[in-house]
């Protein structure tokens, strides 16, 4: 009985410092690279937009993401691809500036702008913002070619977490039972 106690004693720890340790790696990339998704999202102001996706571009590229990279393990396409990924975000940046050429174009001469003119500044950044997370957070393929490049183990943790559950379950089962 002292050994299944110890036994299931230790598979708590390990679920701990397991948890603790994916989330430091997910705080990691979040730093580098999902963060600046997540203020583009937020910002008002395409420019402020266009310097937030270029950062998460370069913590993409320092933290050693190529075009060659995939965001899936086994099932490579072309639409899971860091490739891919660049394109998309070079996309909302050209967006993103078009928006601002309006923008300057418009406002720059201070003659005639209306409230109208405001009410559409804003739906074009609205825009902007639902391209940017349409369908999910638009680095949904770096994150996860982040992870199976630089922390396979995090990227399968759902698989270790249920073996880690099932053994403490077996251990706590296998308790109950000598009792």
């Amino acid at each position: 009985m002292i050994g299944k106690i110890v036994c299931a004693v230790l598979i708590v720890l390990v679920m701990l410092g397991f948890g603790f340790y994916s989330y430091y790696i997910t705080y990691s990339y979040e730093r580098d690279v999902g963060s600046h998704i997540e203020n583009a999202y937020e910002v008002n102001t395409p420019d402020r937009m266009i310097n937030e996706i270029k950062l998460a571009k370069q913590g993409m590229v320092d933290s050693g993401l190529t075009e060659d990279d995939y965001g899936a393990l086994v099932f490579k396409k072309p639409d899971n691809s860091m490739r891919w990924q660049y394109d998309f975000l070079d996309s909302v940046i050209e967006r993103a500036e078009a928006v601002q050429t309006w923008y300057n174009q418009t406002y720059g001469s201070g003659e005639g702008v209306t409230e109208s003119l405001g009410d559409v500044y804003e739906t074009k950044m609205d825009n902007l913002r639902e391209f940017l997370k349409e369908g999910g957070r638009a680095d949904w393929i770096a994150r996860d070619a982040w992870l199976i490049k630089n922390h396979k183990v995090i990227y399968l943790e759902w698989i270790i977490w249920i073996i880690l559950i099932l053994i403490l379950i077996g251990i706590l089962i296998g308790m109950v039972i000598e009792d």
